[in-house]
């Protein structure tokens, strides 16, 4: 066995833990999503060729155990986005419905129709026990989704609109709605800010100047910071990023490029489990709190 320098072995070791590969198969086309319970990931895949609006019949949702094995929880979806689980349900956002699974056997619970308003919903939050918020990318909207026996959606209007709406998260303590975007026409102009939700008109509030091709967003589990994904551009250049909320500083947290980091989730350990979608597979990151 060659020798390795004390040094050179310190710096190999802390790359290799600075990112890991969850599954233990290559079985993904383009992970798009992913939202975790106790047990098992479940991945929203918009299927092969990657289109996000063409309705193809070809989107999984697939739940992965913590080794990396994984079966096929639905099928026949179109592009689905946007993983959310509430009230063991799996919600959806595939093109311009939202769609809901049990978590267990994957029958499906929801099919809630927003065509003609949109053609690219995106992400999915909850906002109480009975209220989702969905993003719709295309038309730079937010829509409320009642849940219940007859299901029935209303437009968030909010003034100051972002480009290219797509991740969402909820701070119930604050009543923020937090938002992020894409940007649009193949321009990294996305913002990162908050809606509150507590004030009878609603404004977008920017909470920085950076702009980008923003996907993902999450609260740390304190809710003084955000985390952020950014695809920077439609190749392994993406980032995660930590935005903290009392100073509004932004900092980059992973060392190892990401081929398109979509929308991802903190596990219960605050690690970041992201979809790595241009090379189809699902990464863990440690952040330090």
């Amino acid at each position: 066995m060659k020798r390795i320098p004390m040094m050179a072995f310190i710096l190999m070791t802390s790359q290799a833990f600075a990112q890991q590969r969850l599954n233990n198969a290559s079985f993904m086309h383009a992970p798009e999503s992913v939202a975790t319970d106790k047990s098992s990931y479940f991945i929203a895949d918009i299927g092969e060729g990657a289109n996000p609006t063409k309705k193809d019949g070809n989107g999984i949702i697939f739940r992965m155990n913590k080794k990396g094995d994984h079966q096929v929880l639905a099928t026949g979806l179109d592009a689905p986005k946007g993983a959310f689980i509430l009230h063991h349900t799996l919600f959806v956002a595939d093109i311009d419905k939202v769609k809901g699974y049990d978590i267990i056997s994957g029958a499906q619970l929801y099919n809630i129709n927003l065509a003609p308003t949109t053609a690219f919903l995106n992400d999915i939050t909850a906002v109480d026990d009975s209220t989702l918020v969905a993003s719709a990318t295309d038309v730079n909207k937010l829509f409320l989704v009642h849940l219940g026996k007859n299901p029935r959606t209303e437009e968030l209007v909010y003034t100051n609109p972002i480009k290219g709406t797509n991740g969402v998260v909820y701070d119930a303590h604050s009543k923020k709605l937090y938002v992020c975007g894409f940007g649009s026409n193949n321009t990294p102009g996305g913002q990162i800010g908050y809606i509150d939700m507590n004030t009878a008109e609603k404004v977008f509030t920017p909470l920085t100047n950076r702009l980008g091709y923003y996907d993902g967003i999450t609260l740390t589990d304190h809710n003084k910071q955000l985390v952020i994904s950014d695809w920077v551009a439609f190749e392994k250049k993406g980032v995660l990023l930590k935005l903290d909320l009392a100073s509004g500083r932004v900092s980059t947290l992973n060392k190892e490029l990401i081929a398109g980091p979509a929308d991802f989730t903190l596990d219960a350990a605050g690690n970041a489990i992201v979809p790595a979608m241009l090379e189809g597979n699902v990464l863990k990151y440690t952040i330090s709190k």
